[in-house]
């Protein structure tokens, strides 16, 4: 690998702190919990996709506003795409297995 997309790779994920709020913890603990009990898997993918998009944005934003500078059209642009990656999940939920006998 490179040393010049090395360093900033490795500076970017070493010595970060991640707190994300207990009651935050706590709602998608126990969202994941139900959908496990109650077998609905695919709808506790996308719950987890929901959390991990959201806490992404959030703990990251700065270093979105750094990188992208004041424009708005970058944030809108991770928004939409996060939006697609949402619905062609949706979408692949309601398409049933056809490989199933």
């Amino acid at each position: 690998m490179p040393t010049s997309f090395q360093d900033p790779l490795s500076s970017f994920l070493s010595d970060k702190a991640l707190s994300i709020p207990l009651g935050q913890v706590l709602l998608f603990t126990f969202l994941m919990t139900l959908c496990m009990l109650f077998g609905r898997h695919k709808l506790g993918l996308m719950i987890s996709y929901s959390f991990v998009f959201f806490w992404g944005f959030i703990f990251n934003r700065s270093y979105f506003v750094d990188l992208l500078g004041n424009t708005s059209g970058g944030l809108y642009s991770y928004a939409l795409f996060g939006l697609l990656m949402a619905v062609l999940a949706i979408v692949g939920m309601f398409q049933g297995d056809r490989n199933r006998g």
